[in-house]
């Protein structure tokens, strides 16, 4: 049952008030002022209505103690100045007295319906900042940063926006970020997965349902009115109906109608590839312009492994309960030296994992189960690449072994070595 606190200095009105919303299964509790009010902790009601003229202390003041609680300020004084200003300072509405039954009821309705859907959005808010925490794209390659810096510059322009990369590199957290940079952030955002469903069903799954026998229903790009479309693997959808979402994008745009849809595809392949294979229609290419981001593979970007590590190793601690747990220089290592065909979803589950298997405050490379265990790499189906490999050591050994040494060791001349460490970038350390 919902609570409602009346903050009303005149008791006949007070108890009518309190009376029709009791006929109405509202449980009430009445104040004759501002800091009886507060006594009554205001915060925990689900709505207050309160007179803007009172003894001692204005109405409005009740607005400093509602926290997120909606407000609705009663005044016989109705004049659009006094309105504005009850909002202005916070009110959720305003009605004045006398007022018709129904109209209080509804406006009562109407405020507990619109904060419940602000609660709902504001929990949602903190569930997806929990699936996608904000570090993942916190990025200090010089590249993934260009295409943060650009996705937020066009997030307002309105474009239509291609997101190329692999599986697990965060391409959806762009398509986010560039949904709430952009001035359709409070539309929605919807995500179409097209792998997931039939081919035959995945035309009826954007555009509604489009055969005779069955009844119409409103597709993905309907229910994006007004908000962004996010598209993974475009090439599922059939090139003539790919065609056919160009034309209802363009006609949309141009005539100014529904469905109003920001258009974002996740994709492996660029644009140019794609179209060269028959995946992707060229006029629908078109559409995306210069608005084709690289979203980078976490070995192109190893700067990023070690703070990404951090913040999950330490996500997962809590989330186990563990006592304090850190990662051994060999293992932080071999995160750098791995090649993650997985990318970031595969570092993910390796320290999961890491976190449940250990039994002691560190962390080492067996732990880690990634074929790197104490400077060797392990012949399974995962093997380290020759390239991997030579990270690793060069990492791990490079702190107790002169450069003659390290070239011995790795059957190289000390000329190659330096090279390798140029082209790989990975200068000695000082």
């Amino acid at each position: 049952m919902n609570r409602i606190l009346i903050v009303e200095d005149e008791d006949i009105i007070r108890k009518q008030i309190a009376l029709l919303l009791e006929r109405n299964n509202y449980e009430v509790v009445g104040a004759s002022g501002i800091d009886e009010a507060v006594s009554y902790y205001p915060e925990s009601f689900d709505v207050i209505l309160a007179d803007i003229r009172l003894p001692g202390r204005d109405g409005n003041q009740i607005l400093d103690y509602a926290e997120q609680v909606p407000v609705i300020m009663m005044t016989s004084y109705a004049s659009v100045r006094s309105a504005v200003e009850s909002m202005k300072l916070g009110a959720a509405d305003y009605i004045s007295k006398p007022f018709d039954h129904d109209e209080l009821l509804m406006t009562i309705a109407r405020s507990l319906r619109e904060n419940r859907l602000s609660a709902q959005n504001a929990a949602m808010r903190r569930d997806l900042s929990r699936l996608y925490p904000q570090f993942e794209i916190d990025s200090r390659s010089m590249v993934m940063q260009q295409t943060i810096n650009s996705i937020k510059n066009v997030g307002d322009e309105d474009l239509f926006v291609y997101l190329q990369g692999e599986r697990g590199t965060g391409r959806e957290l762009l398509a986010r970020l560039c949904h709430e940079h952009s001035s359709r952030n409070r539309g929605p955002l919807v995500f179409a997965d097209l792998p997931m469903y039939q081919t035959a069903d995945i035309a009826n799954l954007l555009f509604g349902s489009q055969e005779e026998d069955r009844p119409p229903g409103t597709g993905l790009l309907q229910a994006s009115h007004g908000g962004t479309l996010v598209v993974r693997s475009i090439a599922a959808l059939a090139i003539d109906k790919q065609l056919e979402l160009v034309n209802r994008l363009v006609e949309a745009k141009n005539l100014r109608r529904a469905p109003d849809v920001r258009l974002i595809i996740l994709a492996i392949d660029s644009p140019t590839a794609a179209i060269k294979e028959g995946l992707l229609h060229p006029d629908l290419a078109e559409l995306f312009g210069d608005c084709v981001f690289p979203s980078l593979p976490l070995r192109e970007r190893r700067e990023d492994i070690a703070p990404i590590s951090a913040e999950y190793l330490q996500l997962y601690v809590k989330r186990y309960r563990k006592r304090r747990i850190v990662l051994s220089l060999e293992a932080q290592n071999a995160l750098q030296a791995y090649q993650w065909p997985g990318n970031i979803n595969e570092l993910k589950s390796v320290l999961e994992r890491a976190v449940l298997m250990v039994d002691s405050e560190e962390i080492k490379p067996v732990h880690l189960g990634i074929n790197v265990v104490d400077g060797e790499a392990a012949h399974s189906g995962l093997d380290l690449s020759l390239d991997a490999y030579f990270r690793y050591f060069v990492l791990n050994f490079e702190d107790r072994l002169s450069e003659t040494e390290l070239a011995s060791k790795l059957g190289i001349s000390r000329k190659a070595l330096w090279e390798r460490r140029q082209k790989m970038d990975l200068p000695r350390k000082v």
